[in-house]
């Protein structure tokens, strides 16, 4: 059952590591079998004010173990420390509701 993983970032300093990480993590996702949904700011806030500033990242993946497996694989556990000191990420993962 295809799965999800959501990302709410609020980027408070562009480290000389992020755009690299933006990069790099965005080729290790592919190469793991997932796909963007979503990736970036909002086009407009409707309401509220929590999504003001900040980037929401979904990628679809084939399961949740696929998303497990990826996340604490070497491949992506050599890239993150690039976006240190870069902000505040908010990662879940989500099973797809059909």
């Amino acid at each position: 059952m295809p799965a999800y993983q959501v990302a709410l970032v609020k980027v408070t300093n562009r480290t000389p590591g992020f755009m690299e990480y933006v990069e790099k993590s965005a080729e290790a996702l592919a190469k793991h079998g997932a796909e963007y949904v979503v990736r970036g700011p909002a086009k407009a806030v409707l309401e509220g004010e929590y999504l003001e500033g900040r980037a929401v990242i979904v990628s679809k993946w084939p399961s949740l173990d696929a998303i497990s497996a990826f996340f604490h694989s070497d491949d992506y556990q050599s890239i993150k420390p690039l976006r240190e000191g870069s902000g505040v990420y908010d990662v879940a993962t989500y099973e797809s509701a059909s």
